[in-house]
This record gives C-alpha cells, sequence and structure tokens, in this order.
C-alpha cells in the first residue's frame, strides 16, 4: 500500500496537482492572441522597475492553452499584457486572458481578486480621468466625478469575499494613487485653457495647484509609506512627486523612496546610451544604492548595456516574415543593415515610417538594408495593419523576447539600430529616419 500511495503521489505531482501546496500557484487556461507560446508574466514591485529576474515565463501549447504550477512565498502582483494579477501562495485559477483586459475571466481560488483589478486604471492615461474621457467643464465638476468614481471602488472593494485583508489595504491605498494621479494629470486634460494664451495658461496652472495643494497634502501622507512601494501605482506617482515640495508638505520621504528615484535616473541614462563614459558612471552610482534587488538588477542591466557597445557583435533577433516563414536577423550579413524597431500601438514609430522609407529608396543603390521589425504581440493586428499601406522595404515582425529585450534591451520604441556587413554592432541607439543626422551617420557607415 505504501508503494501504491506512492506511486499515486509522484503521479499527481508530474501531472500538476488541482489543489496546489500552500506555497505554489496553479494556472490553467488559455492565453488568446498573446502572439508567442512563451509568455512574460511581469513582477511589477521595486525591482521589476529595474529588471527581469522575478518575472515568470508561461509557456502554452500553439492554441494559447496552459497548466502549470510554480512557487511563491508571498503575494505579488503580475502583469500578463494588459492584465493584473494578484497572486497568493495557494491560488489555483482557471484564466482566460487576452491582450484587451475586458475579454478576462478567472475562476477559483484567488479568483475574486483578479476580478477585482480586472477593470485596472492607466496612470499614464490621468487614471480616473480615462486619458480625458471624465474631465468635465471644470475641475470642481470633474473632481465630482472621479471622487464619486473612487468611493464606487472602495465600496465594491469593502464588499469582496475570498480575499485577504492585505489585498484590500494594498487596493484602498492603490485606489488614493489613482485619485491622486487624477488631480495632478488634470490640467494635462482641462477644458478651462481652450483658446488661452500662454501666459493666461500659465496663472491659470498656478492657481490649480495652489487649490488642489489641500487634497494633495492629505492623500499623499496616506500613501506615501514603504510598504506600499511595490504597488505600481503608488510608486509612480510618489516618485514623479518626490521633488514637489508644494505637494510633499507633511510628507515623510524615506531613504528608501529617494533611492528608488535616484536608480530609476540611472536606469534612464542606461537605457539610451553606450558611451563607455556614461555606463562607467552609472555603474559607480550603482555601488552607492543599498536595496539589494535595485543593485543586482541594475547590475545585470550594465552588463547587456555593455553587449550594445560599438564593435560588439549584432545580438540575434528571431523573425517571421509576412508569409510565416522564420528569418534570422543575421542572415542579412553581408550587407550593412538599418533597423526601424515599432509597433502598429506606437504613435510615433508610425510618424517616422514615412521618414524610413523615403531614406530606403534614397540608398537603394547602395550597399545597405533597410528593414522594418514590428514587435507586436499579435501577428493578426501587424498584418491587418500592412495591408492598409504599401511598404518598400522588407517588414518583419518578431516576439522574441529573449533577442529583443533581454539581449538587444528594447524597451521604449521607436529604436533604430546600424549594424555593419560583419554584423557587428555600429549604433545601438542611431538617429531617427527624420532626424537630419541620420544621412551623415548611414554615409559613415557606408564608407567603412
Amino acid at each position: 500500500m505504501k508503494i501504491i500511495a506512492l506511486v499515486i503521489l509522484f503521479v499527481t505531482t508530474i501531472i500538476g496537482c488541482h489543489s496546489p501546496k500552500v506555497n505554489t500557484i496553479h494556472l490553467k487556461g488559455q492565453m488568446a492572441d498573446m502572439g508567442t507560446q512563451e509568455v512574460i508574466m511581469e513582477y511589477t514591485g521595486v525591482t521589476g522597475d529595474f529588471g527581469t529576474s522575478l518575472n515568470r515565463i508561461i509557456k502554452t501549447d500553439a492554441s494559447g492553452y496552459l497548466d502549470t504550477t510554480f512557487v511563491l512565498e508571498q503575494p505579488m502582483y503580475f502583469n500578463i499584457s494588459r492584465n493584473i494579477l494578484y497572486l497568493s501562495p495557494g491560488d489555483d485559477l482557471e484564466v482566460y486572458l487576452t491582450p484587451d483586459t475586458r475579454q478576462a475571466t478567472f475562476k477559483g481560488k484567488g479568483s475574486e481578486a483578479q476580478l477585482f483589478l480586472k477593470d485596472r486604471l492607466y496612470p499614464k492615461g490621468g487614471s480616473f480621468l480615462l486619458s480625458g474621457r471624465n474631465v468635465r467643464e471644470n475641475f470642481e465638476k470633474t473632481k465630482e466625478v472621479v471622487d464619486a468614481l473612487a468611493a464606487s471602488k472602495l465600496a465594491q472593494l469593502d464588499t469582496l469575499k475570498g480575499v485577504t485583508e492585505l489585498f484590500k489595504e494594498n487596493e484602498r491605498i492603490r485606489v488614493k494613487a489613482n485619485l491622486l494621479n487624477s488631480y495632478l494629470t488634470y490640467a494635462l486634460y482641462n477644458k478651462e485653457n481652450t483658446g488661452a494664451s500662454r501666459e493666461e495658461q500659465r496663472q491659470w496652472y498656478g492657481r490649480f495647484i495652489t487649490s488642489v495643494i489641500p487634497d494633495v497634502n492629505q492623500l499623499m501622507r496616506e500613501i506615501t509609506k514603504n510598504e506600499y512601494l511595490d504597488i505600481i501605482d503608488v510608486r509612480d506617482v510618489i516618485v514623479y512627486n518626490l521633488d514637489q515640495a508644494e505637494f510633499m508638505q507633511g510628507v515623510e520621504i524615506t531613504p528608501e523612496m529617494r533611492e528608488i528615484k535616484d536608480a530609476l535616473q540611472v536606469l534612464a541614462k542606461l537605457d539610451s546610451s553606450t558611451d563607455p563614459e556614461v555606463i562607467l558612471s552609472m555603474e559607480e552610482k550603482t555601488k552607492s544604492f543599498l536595496h539589494v534587488g535595485i543593485v543586482s538588477e541594475l547590475q545585470e542591466k550594465i552588463r547587456n548595456v555593455k553587449s550594445l557597445m560599438t564593435g560588439q557583435p549584432a545580438h540575434e533577433i528571431i523573425m517571421t516574415d509576412v508569409d510565416g516563414n522564420e528569418v534570422l536577423l543575421s542572415s542579412f550579413k553581408g550587407k550593412n543593415i538599418y533597423l526601424d524597431c515599432w509597433a502598429t500601438w506606437c504613435g510615433p514609430c508610425i510618424q517616422e515610417s514615412p521618414a524610413f522609407a523615403a531614406l530606403s529608396e534614397k540608398y537603394k543603390d547602395k550597399d545597405i538594408v533597410f528593414i522594418q521589425l514590428s514587435t507586436d504581440n499579435s501577428r493578426k493586428t501587424w498584418l491587418s495593419y500592412l495591408k492598409q499601406k504599401e511598404s518598400v522595404v522588407p517588414q518583419f515582425n518578431s516576439v522574441d523576447n529573449e533577442g529583443l529585450r533581454v539581449n538587444w534591451q528594447i524597451k521604449y520604441i521607436p529604436r533604430f539600430i546600424l549594424i555593419d556587413k560583419e554584423f557587428n554592432i555600429v549604433e545601438s541607439f542611431a538617429p531617427r529616419p527624420s532626424d537630419p543626422e541620420i544621412t551623415e551617420h548611414l554615409d559613415a557607415l557606408l564608407a567603412k
């Protein structure tokens, strides 16, 4: 009988138990239209701003179906595409996820938290302002709307069953951070300055800031605590306003908060430069940080950025063409390469496209190939976009996370790269095609 019991235990472990151990997560279901069978589940706590070591890779079959378990020692927030998840040890979830969060479904242990998070707000869209859709004729009217929305969200949170008090506390603070962000970003969306001169706008902004300081200070005092820094909405609004004295009156700014801001400035430098002096300076600055996770991620970032310096071998990227054929970037070795990394959802990328096409025509008889590489997760979206335009340059799509985001460190697009005939890096951050300087760079590459 002991042997039978051991066999049953072994088989259950291999196929994935549907009642996970206390420190494991069980996820099953489908992730549709993700563009890859290796879907990134991004950790959104503090260290997630600086690197990928706490991310998870969720593997699916060709139709997006998954059934996986992994160990998690404490509750953590993650993103899958635009879906936000709060996973706790012992969660046993059946999910359906797409890039459109409105289509998401959740069943099983832990589903209540996910369903609450389904209607997430986006700080860069002004949180409750919804990219201006909830803006009224003045701030007083707008404040009534966003205050009511925040109150409704808090009331909904109070009625939740099957979630921990820790989750409720975190989400109360997130709602307050979103409300605070709504106040602070109102000026970007306001309708009160239509037709006003620059001086009139400046005067209005001064009056507006004065009027919101009491509400902003109150909310800042409530959310500005170290224990809330792993909540991305909270962290963003604190760090962005850390040096705004009028907003931080009476607010305790801790060394941890200051270090996050300083470390983000280091990261921004590393995200935009492969200059050896810049890298060395950022390497020295990193040594002064105390947060072990931040230091570890930045050290890995520095190692990766060093691999992008001029003269280093170019990193491989696995691509697919419009017919679905797999093509390697290295297959263009023997020609100089000007690579445009873009996506259909990226406005600045689309704006650069005509200039890129014009340059390809100007250099069509030269020894250089112009390549446009879409980073869209959805191949269908990419192909649909291409049908609406005539392209004069080779078009490819890639969901190669290792090649794009890890090796080439592509965090922001548009991103332009120059590679020589020997498949060595010339510039990892080349000028945009609309930049008049680009012709000098292309001519220099051809003259090598």
